[in-house]
């Protein structure tokens, strides 16, 4: 009996790396890509529509980040496998990627076989570290003994804060926020003070540089 083909979403800001994911899974008669997205929650929309069997996940794009979208995914579906397939290789955000329940991490730089292996393994309900990645996760470890909870503000927003953390950092207006996220700007104020509170600032200018430290956005 031949198999069900492997359905998978390509998530990435980047044109030309999905082309190049594209192409190297075309070799493979059992990958199936049933559709790409551009940012985290397009990825969300895409997901629920498509049922994919394994999304393959940038970390870094605009209007929702990989991490977030990630854990958004999960709870809608937690049979989906997420590949992490990224450019980033700070140990930062290896515990959030944890967290997020991930199943595979496999860095840009790594050949492009380690991406087939970590969709074949996650396929098989298996996880997947490429050798760097999993370098990367050794060195968490190591250093986890030296983390304090100050050292991970963001660990007290919910997920909805984070979403509207990420949305202010980038620049967007309440109004603007309220209607990507379909609440009213009176409740993105409200979110907006519940943030600020949580994280300790006083002016919403600090907001994008927590941000950008903490990697919800790039610089």
């Amino acid at each position: 009996m031949k198999k069900e083909p492997i359905k998978i979403l390509i998530v990435d800001d980047h044109q030309v790396v999905v082309g190049g994911i594209r192409s190297a899974l075309s070799e493979h008669p059992r990958f199936l890509v049933v559709g790409e997205a551009h940012n985290g929650r397009q990825a969300i929309r895409m997901t629920q529509a498509l049922k994919p069997h394994v999304v393959i996940m940038d970390i870094t794009m605009p209007d929702l980040n990989g991490i977030d979208a990630t854990i958004q995914i999960k709870k809608f579906d937690n049979s989906i496998r997420v590949v992490i397939f990224s450019m980033h290789s700070d140990k930062e955000y290896v515990m959030d990627l944890l967290k997020a329940d991930i199943s595979a991490y496999v860095l840009k730089e790594d050949p492009m076989s380690e991406l087939v292996e970590a969709i074949d393994a996650t396929s098989r309900g298996k996880t997947f570290f490429s050798k760097s990645a999993t370098q990367i996760l050794l060195n968490c470890i190591h250093s986890l003994g030296r983390l304090k909870d100050r050292d991970k503000p963001l660990g007290e927003l919910s997920i909805r804060e984070r979403e509207v953390l990420q949305l202010l950092a980038e620049g967007h207006t309440v109004k603007v926020i309220g209607e990507k996220l379909a609440i009213s700007p009176k409740t993105v104020e409200s979110h907006k003070y519940n943030i600020m509170s949580k994280l300790g600032v006083s002016r919403a200018a600090e907001l994008t540089r927590i941000a950008i430290r903490e990697k919800i956005i790039a610089p």
